[in-house]
């Protein structure tokens, strides 16, 4: 387990966790057990999926266009939106128009080792690297969520670029970092696009974290995610999922969460001052909440917004278990 976040349970360790308590099955572990005796998926994890560029800290792709020494006006507005008018995804033109416009650079060329670079000097909002931790505190002081076993678990979910992501500090507390990624020769530069991720491409990794594949079994084998699943196999069931996003590639996540009970939170960056994504996202209804401003510390709209939406999730985890243990068959 990671130090700072000892709290935050890895999908495996969760799977495998056993609820016993001083050798006498707590109400939790007797919840595992119905269905006549076989063990069941205990469904008692929340999850929190974040986007990350304007939902945590300001754009980390533009950060990379700029220590490149790109003008970033005339990449964004000029370049990838030429692309992009063109017909081109937005994601695979900006991630492609990198490699171009870096492609025969013999100084400072776009290199895994630049980007790692940029990652770790990405400044995060207030209160965005450790809200998850204090949520979960909160839970564990509650000896009802304790027992349960009920845990927080962190997924950055992102159409920027992976390598930047996991050099930043969500590297070593995130449970997992979903984004775009390059190939890279053996110097380190980048070659080609090796995986995007699209604004509809965010609705896949949900339904993995959903099931329980890990990204490494993702990676591997992409395919799993279509793989049929009852609701009472799913490790996170859609309504005890929270998402965070800020903008237009968040979409179609917001829309889809929503549509299936679990949790959908808008908000704004803080360097918006006009408020322009902040009006785009209250359209459509496609928020359960918000937005709000990305101010994550304690006493901030935000965060009192998520703990009572956590908090919530957890009681009916434990409405859920007392159901199940009022109608398993007696022996």
């Amino acid at each position: 387990m990671k130090g700072d976040l000892a709290g935050f349970l890895h999908p495996q360790e969760s799977r495998s966790r056993v609820k016993e308590i001083s050798g006498v099955h707590s109400f939790a572990a007797a919840q595992s057990h119905h269905h006549c005796g076989d063990l069941t998926v205990a469904q008692d994890v929340i999850a929190i999926i974040c986007d990350c560029d304007g939902t945590l800290c300001p754009d980390t792709t533009n950060q990379l266009v700029s220590a490149l020494g790109i003008n970033t006006e005339e990449f964004w507005n000029r370049d990838v939106d030429a692309l992009v008018g063109d017909g081109w995804d937005h994601t695979l033109a900006y991630l492609n128009k990198l490699l171009d416009v870096t492609r025969d650079r013999l100084i400072d060329p776009l290199s895994r080792s630049k980007m790692e670079d940029v990652g770790q000097q990405v400044e995060f909002y207030p209160g965005a690297l450790d809200f998850v931790r204090r949520l979960q505190d909160r839970l564990s002081d509650n000896s009802e969520y304790r027992e349960a076993g009920i845990s927080i678990e962190w997924y950055i979910l992102s159409s920027g670029i992976e390598d930047i992501l996991r050099a930043t500090q969500l590297g070593r507390i995130a449970t997992d970092i979903f984004g775009c990624a390059f190939d890279y020769e053996p110097t380190g530069r980048a070659t080609t696009v090796k995986r995007s991720v699209t604004f509809t491409e965010k609705t896949k990794f949900a339904h993995a974290i959903s099931k329980g594949i890990s990204g490494e079994e993702l990676r591997r084998r992409p395919y799993r995610v279509n793989d049929a699943m009852k609701e009472e196999d799913k490790r996170v069931p859609f309504q005890n999922m929270v998402y965070i996003g800020d903008g237009p590639s968040d979409i179609p996540c917001f829309s889809m969460i929503k549509a299936l009970a679990g949790h959908a939170i808008g908000v704004w960056p803080p360097e918006d001052s006009e408020l322009k994504k902040s009006f785009e996202l209250a359209q459509g209804d496609r928020l359960t909440v918000g937005p709000y401003k990305a101010d994550y510390l304690e006493g901030s709209d935000l965060f009192r917004m998520l703990w009572r939406i956590v908090e919530g999730i957890a009681d009916s985890m434990l409405e859920k278990r007392h159901q199940q243990f009022r109608s398993a068959p007696s022996h």
